[in-house]
């Protein structure tokens, strides 16, 4: 038997197949546990795609309880440019899709710290939690 059709909510006329811990994922946001989310930008372009980063926000997410998390990269994208991954995302959290997004820091939203505390403020405001990664002294007190 092959993966389950779940409904894609960005787009509820279409359908994906999915793994088993995109099902799960899915299950708990119809469970009304909205999903987790990771965002990550760079400027420039990273060829790897940030795996540092991703693996250290997946790790994360595991030992907080999360399941596999929907990951938002902008890759190559300015702060100052248009952002359409994290535009996705905010829709996502309006939408109550997601519920905790995870980052290495604040200024992956932006490097101006105004505009990097509305868009958390946004997120917040939507009923998301905003998790920033524990440096590594925190994580050894752990």
């Amino acid at each position: 038997m092959g993966p389950i059709p779940t409904p894609d909510p960005a787009n509820p006329e279409k359908q994906r197949s999915g793994d088993k811990e995109a099902i799960m994922s899915a299950a708990d946001t119809y469970r009304g546990r909205a999903g987790t989310a990771v965002y990550l930008r760079c400027y420039p372009y990273d060829q790897w795609r940030m795996p540092v980063h991703l693996r250290a926000l997946e790790e994360h997410a595991r030992r907080l309880g999360h399941h596999a998390p929907e990951i938002f990269l902008d890759n190559g994208v300015s702060h100052r440019a248009a952002r359409p991954q994290l535009t996705l995302l905010l829709a996502r959290v309006a939408m109550g899709v997601v519920g905790t997004v995870l980052i290495p820091g604040l200024w992956v939203l932006s490097l101006d710290d105004h505009t990097a505390d509305s868009v958390a403020l946004f997120l917040r405001g939507h009923g998301a939690e905003v998790v920033e990664l524990p440096h590594h002294r925190e994580l050894a007190l752990q």
